[in-house]
């Protein structure tokens, strides 16, 4: 499987049961692109399920290792998302997600669980149609290994079933670089995953990253989903360092940083591969 210029991860984390729900968790849905390892146990998931997010997961490290190895500071990949001032956390948070390859001691946990399609945490808006396709729990790890839902759509999503491999770089009619392509034709099931794995504390922890108070009263190293900026989570990513730069007097105190949201990471990362490549006409 093609992994450009990144560190080649094995993920080992180990599935857990997490009883009760928690406070506050991390959604990524399909219909907005702002602002929800390779395991030998994930809890609920089918064979089938078991290898898509297997292969989600290595994509996501990839991902995480290509833009930490080679995400240049000047290119639109990194200031369409990102400041300078962001450039070295969120470079910390790349190297712990991509470092996590060694399963006899691996630098973070935390559990996958595959939602069942009656789990409401899944369901649209008054049981509409389903949007969501991941959950993450971004609390601390104080009493346990936080939980990844992830969620059917997941599996189904034009985007989210996707993986790097999927197409070619060389294939005019239906490789990558097929004229008008729009950010949303380049996301991934890695894409997705590398957003979510990004809200957990343990990671952040891990990676000795600063804390934020969350609007729902508990301290956390993860990032979050910034709201305010529109229900496009790519746009809203950009327009978020938009603010930071140009109306950060307008911002409230303590408001999200770039680097600690997670479609600004995910963005970043997966704009970088795509740079990396040389996708003509594609500026992200």
């Amino acid at each position: 499987m093609e992994r450009v210029a990144c560190l080649i991860a094995v993920l080992s984390f180990f599935g857990t049961t997490v009883n009760g729900i928690p406070t506050h968790r991390a959604e990524r849905s399909v219909g907005k692109t702002i602002v929800p390892r390779l395991a030998k146990n994930y809890v609920g998931c089918s064979e089938d399920q078991n290898q898509k997010l297997g292969i989600a997961f290595a994509d996501a490290v990839a991902l995480a290792g290509i833009a930490w190895s080679g995400l240049d500071r000047g290119s639109t990949a990194f200031t369409h998302y990102l400041r300078e001032e962001d450039g070295e956390k969120s470079k910390t948070m790349f190297g712990m997600i991509s470092a996590n390859n060694d399963p006899t001691n691996a630098p973070f946990k935390f559990s996958v669980r595959c939602a069942t399609d009656d789990d409401n945490d899944c369901k649209g808006p008054k049981g509409g149609k389903a949007q969501t396709v991941a959950i993450t729990d971004s609390q601390p790890d104080n009493d346990g290994h936080r939980e990844m839902k992830i969620c059917p759509l997941f599996f189904t999503a034009t985007e989210t079933s996707r993986n790097l491999d999927s197409k070619k770089y060389d294939d005019k009619r239906n490789g990558w670089c097929v004229k008008d392509q729009k950010f949303r034709d380049f996301e991934t099931g890695g894409h997705t995953l590398l957003h979510e794995m990004t809200h957990l504390d343990a990671i952040g922890k891990a990676a000795a990253l600063p804390t934020r108070d969350d609007p729902s009263g508990f301290t956390t190293h993860g990032t979050d989903d910034v709201d305010g900026f529109g229900d496009d989570y790519t746009m809203a990513a950009r327009n978020l360092k938009d603010a930071w730069v140009n109306h950060r007097d307008d911002l409230a105190e303590g408001a999200l940083q770039p680097w600690q949201n997670a479609e600004s990471l995910a963005a970043a990362a997966t704009a970088n591969r795509v740079r990396i490549r040389n996708v003509p006409g594609i500026v992200f």
